[in-house]
């Protein structure tokens, strides 16, 4: 499922894996996602992460090109081991529930039924988990990893990520103000290649 498969990453008896999800809309892709992924391989029972972008912005905003969010995820994966990029939200694409976190887990767990599952979440969405579509199944089909936000309650035994946002790149990218601090290099050349947010 991973369209970069993470090198080095060990498969578990059987030949499943315990995988981390990290979804988001990854517009662009910012520091602070690589800091959660890390943060999950480092310290959480997972021996891989996959990037998972948004095909579809759950609340109709206008994104990026998905190809072109995906390949940021990628120039930004290779910057840790054991992270991958998933596109599972492309092969959903004609599904009514297409951006559904339960209705994506269901299809990962079809078609991976041997792996097992771990959700990172932000401390931000706690709050609206009554909003997700069948939030009760998405805590059967994977644990739920929290990782904290600043501006928010911190979370008990995880970091709380510094207050960069996706919103704000693009912002300064708009403004043509200097972003190298906030994204991967390659993210940054990418973009300006493509003159994305402008």
């Amino acid at each position: 499922m991973a369209r970069r498969p993470p090198g080095g990453a060990r498969a578990r008896a059987g030949g499943g894996r315990a995988v981390a999800i990290l979804g988001g809309s990854f517009n662009p892709p910012h520091v602070a996602h690589l800091m959660a992924a890390y943060w999950a391989l480092a310290t959480q029972d997972v021996s891989e992460v996959w990037l998972l972008p948004a095909f579809r912005h759950p609340f109709g905003k206008a994104l990026a090109p998905f190809e072109d969010r995906v390949r940021m995820c990628e120039l930004a994966a290779r910057a840790i081991r054991g992270v991958g990029v998933c596109t599972a939200e492309a092969e959903l694409a004609k599904d009514p529930l297409v951006g559904k976190t339960a209705r994506t887990l269901e299809h990962l767990q079809a078609k991976h039924p041997e792996h097992r599952f771990t959700l990172v979440v932000g401390a931000d969405i706690l709050p609206d988990t009554d909003k997700w579509y069948r939030w009760d199944r998405v805590q059967e089909l994977a644990r739920i990893v929290v990782v904290g936000r600043e501006g928010y309650p911190p979370v008990a035994g995880a970091p709380t990520l510094p207050a960069i946002s996706s919103t704000l790149v693009r912002e300064r990218i708009a403004r043509g103000e200097d972003v190298s601090g906030l994204v991967a290099r390659s993210v940054r050349e990418y973009v300006e290649e493509k003159g994305l947010y402008r």
